[in-house]
């Protein structure tokens, strides 16, 4: 076999009758809610609930719960989930029997889904099979405790999802009977993971230790698979594209006391199952099998790159079709970077011209590298081709909190590509940002439900007025309660102060902007403020001294107009400086939200980040926006200072409309030579159109 055949491993394995010792993992949900009667949004309150009604599916509540199984093995023994139930009074006229079941789509979020559209978020109900019950008999109390749900099936849906490759797996928990005691419903309560008890849903999932059966090693004809890896069970053999041997796979056991038996392949071309060798490690009636299938490389006349490496690290979104790639590179980094690549037939040949510049003042050419790629049999080639350049120094905000900053609005009318504002990547690079701004967030929700938010607005206006690049870090979390945010140890904080970190090779952090809070105020939880403002005020320094930026801005957003949220706002957002040092807030006044009831719409999240980033200009610059001056010199000079919008013309007659963010003219007529005129506008947005001799133009202004 020629040396340069490789493996790519795939995460699986399987297990057969194996008795070994366990290991426990317990699994709290990433998102549970329940759905009752109409469009609000419930995932971030303290209970889930149950309740069946024959009298319309609108009186029904029916919770669901989905977590995240990605880090189980396969070798799944037993399976519980538990819910602590706040219990119920005796008298009920039927059984209490709450059925679980498997929920078809696993990409919803807690604070997406209402009775609305929880069939559209969720999918179809799935009826069968019954993953388990858990039963009261009619008439008994219960008391608050824990009840379970374990069982056969339960374990075996678990263990098919992760056979599968399913990351997430959801429940849908709903009371089979109408119960009542005399004519009042019995709606029994549940704690959710938003709930301050600590009796939070949980996954309790065992899962078999197979160390005394593990492999040291597989070989095909012979040569090692330099990828093993003992607790790896699935591998991908590729071979020259005109094999037509089936090799041999063989195997060593890491423990004397376990045989080895190799079912081998038989087949190169035919389904995967027959292209699969199957290696089998028995110890008494327990088995452990790896696999590894076998791949027919491309023929000779593939010219394609499998990677590109930029200093030894791939180049993130690599697509082997695509050709033309540009990397962004720190500020601090003092060599030209080293391009090297792989091809996808180990057989072809790659030719690499280096970049010789990756100064943004080089032209294009200088900063290009080129990569000539041939087949192995000489006839066909392509070429790719990776353009370098070194950003600036980045001034640079971290967007944390929770829906609101990752924002659940439309973006397509804004969907356009943001010049000279970079947000982070997952592998901690910078790309130019383009909407929605929290696509990269480590502790985002399913990609489907994030829009556009605050930071849109606010990095595009620091860029305009600061006129230079920035950055953002943008690491919201819909539904996430402060909790999980305000010291080291904490989901959230750790999952964000990584990514602030390796941000930190590009610049200096100017701000941090946090709009979160709803899962915290929700059913009253906020009746003492203290606790929510010592925790906010814990995050902020913790940042600081982690970044070490002792004096880094914070600004502090209020939650919506709704009045539940009024009590917050004058307890914890309006007086932040009183308890956060360097610290201001912004209002929401002006602001709508979506159908749903929670998220602002597109306009005033694009309100809403202007008015962040007016803090931060005032607060981490010592500048404002309060008195803006937008140079026009065709038409006429605009000045805002305040609530005065000031039209100077520079010569000729210039006709001119203000408009609302609604569209709506609120002023329009004409100047004349060198006529001004003082107009006095309320907060919001505005366009200010200009006309001239056939000519147009347009200032948009923000009056906050």
């Amino acid at each position: 076999m020629k040396k340069h055949l490789f493996h790519i491993v795939f995460l699986f394995c399987a297990l057969a009758g194996l008795q070994s010792q366990t290991v426990e993992k317990r699994l709290i949900p990433v998102d549970d809610t329940y759905t009752y009667s109409d469009n609000t949004i419930r995932g971030m309150e303290p209970f889930l609930k149950t309740y069946h009604s024959t009298a319309g599916s609108q009186y029904r509540r029916i919770s669901f719960l989905k977590f995240d199984i990605s880090g189980l093995s396969p070798f799944v023994q037993s399976v519980k989930l538990r819910l602590y139930c706040n219990g119920f009074p005796a008298g009920g006229d039927l059984t209490h029997q709450f059925d679980l079941y498997p929920v078809a789509k696993n990409t919803w979020a807690e604070d997406d889904v209402t009775f609305v559209n929880y069939v559209d978020r969720l999918g179809a109900d799935i009826t069968s099979p019954l993953l388990a019950s858990y039963s009261v008999p009619a008439g008994q109390a219960l008391s608050a405790q824990y009840i379970e749900f374990s069982g056969a099936a339960l374990t075996k849906y678990i263990a098919d999802s992760l056979a599968a490759g399913r990351p997430f797996i959801s429940f849908r928990m709903r009371e089979k009977n109408v119960v009542k005691v005399g004519s009042s419903a019995v709606i029994v309560e549940f704690h959710s993971k938003e709930n301050t008890s600590e009796f939070a849903p949980e996954m309790v999932v065992a899962e078999k230790d197979v160390e005394t059966l593990r492999a040291s090693g597989i070989a095909v004809n012979g040569l090692p698979l330099v990828s093993f890896n003992e607790a790896q069970y699935r591998y991908l053999h590729r071979l020259p594209w005109n094999s037509t041997t089936i090799p041999e796979v063989t195997a060593t056991s890491k423990y004397q006391d376990v045989t080895v038996n190799v079912e081998q392949a038989v087949s190169l071309t035919g389904t995967e199952t027959q292209r699969t060798a199957r290696v089998i490690l028995q110890k008494g009636t327990d088995q452990l099998i790896y696999y590894v299938a076998l791949e027919l490389l491309p023929p000779p006349t593939d010219a394609r790159l499998s990677s590109i490496n930029i200093d030894g690290e791939t180049i993130e979104f690599f697509d082997k079709e695509k050709n033309a790639y540009k990397v962004y590179l720190p500020y601090s980094q003092s060599a030209l970077p080293v391009i090297t690549a792989q091809t996808y037939d180990p057989e072809a040949t790659v030719q690499i011209v280096q970049a010789v510049s990756d100064t943004e003042t080089a032209p294009e050419a200088d900063r290009t590298a080129v990569l000539t790629v041939t087949s192995a049999n000489g006839q066909v080639q392509k070429t790719y081709q990776v353009v370098v350049q070194k950003l600036p120094m980045l001034d640079m905000v971290l967007a944390i909190g929770q829906s609101n900053m990752a924002g659940r609005a439309p973006f397509a009318n804004v969907s356009d590509s943001m010049t000279d504002v970079y947000l982070l990547t997952p592998a901690g690079q910078m790309e130019v940002s383009f909407n929605p701004m929290n696509k990269y967030s480590n502790i985002r929700k399913d990609i489907s439900v994030q829009g556009l938010g605050p930071s849109y607005t606010c990095a595009l206006t620091l860029r305009d007025h600061l006129k230079k690049p920035v950055g953002f870090v943008v690491n919201a979390q819909g539904g996430s309660s402060i909790s999980s945010w305000y010291q080291p140890g904490k989901s959230n904080y750790d999952a964000t102060i990584k990514r602030a970190k390796e941000a930190q090779r590009f610049g200096r952090f100017r701000a941090i902007i946090w709009h979160q809070g709803s899962s915290d105020n929700s059913a009253g939880l906020l009746d003492n403020f203290a606790s929510y403002k010592s925790n906010l005020s814990k995050m902020v320094q913790n940042l600081r001294t982690e970044l070490n930026e002792p004096d880094l801005f914070f600004v502090l957003g209020e939650l919506s107009e709704r009045a539940e949220f009024d009590q917050f706002s004058a307890n914890v957002v309006q007086p932040v400086a009183t308890y956060i040092s360097n610290s201001d807030y912004i209002v929401t006044d002006g602001t709508n939200l979506l159908p749903d009831g929670i998220h602002f719409d597109a306009a005033s999240n694009i309100l809403l980040g202007e008015r962040y980033a007016e803090k931060i200009l005032e607060g981490a610059y010592n500048t404002t926006q309060s008195d803006v001056v937008y140079e026009n010199d065709v038409f006429a000079r605009v000045k805002l200072t305040r609530n005065n919008l000031t039209l100077q013309n520079v010569n000729e007659r210039t006709f001119y409309t203000v408009f609302d963010i609604t569209g709506k003219s609120v002023y329009s007529t004409s100047l004349t030579d060198t006529n001004s005129v003082v107009l006095t506008i309320e907060k919001g947005i505005y366009v200010v159109s200009l006309r001239k001799e056939g000519r147009n133009q347009q200032v948009k202004i923000v009056v906050s």
